[in-house]
């Protein structure tokens, strides 16, 4: 599968991204996690370059590996390009407003006030 970069959520504000490639015989492992703040999607929405992927090593625990672990689904992006693997629209429209439009903010640089 593609390395990538998922957006998952447990809850209001619970949420985190994740660097997801293969590692070993599993295809899908949480190589590395950041906690979601609105800078950090941001990012992750726009360009991704905050997120550094290169040389990443397994950086979390054992019990922390499956992406399914950190909750739904939002967003996954190709780790490379940045193209959009994978969306829940219902789910992220509802972590956009929380995020960004309950507080009067786009979380697209080009369009702050």
């Amino acid at each position: 599968m593609t390395a990538r970069i998922e957006w998952r959520t447990k809850g209001k504000g619970d949420d985190a991204l994740l660097f997801i490639r293969e590692f070993g015989e599993a295809g899908d492992t949480v190589m590395k996690s950041w906690d979601a703040n609105e800078g950090l999607i941001e990012d992750f929405l726009n360009d991704m370059d905050g997120l550094d992927t290169a040389n990443s090593q397994l950086e979390v625990g054992v019990d922390q590996r499956h992406p399914e672990q950190w909750g739904n689904l939002v967003l996954s992006r190709a780790e490379q390009g940045g193209d959009v693997l994978a969306i829940d629209p219902e789910i992220y429209w509802d972590k956009i407003f929380y995020w960004f439009r309950s507080r009067g903010v786009d979380p697209h640089p080009a369009r702050r006030h």
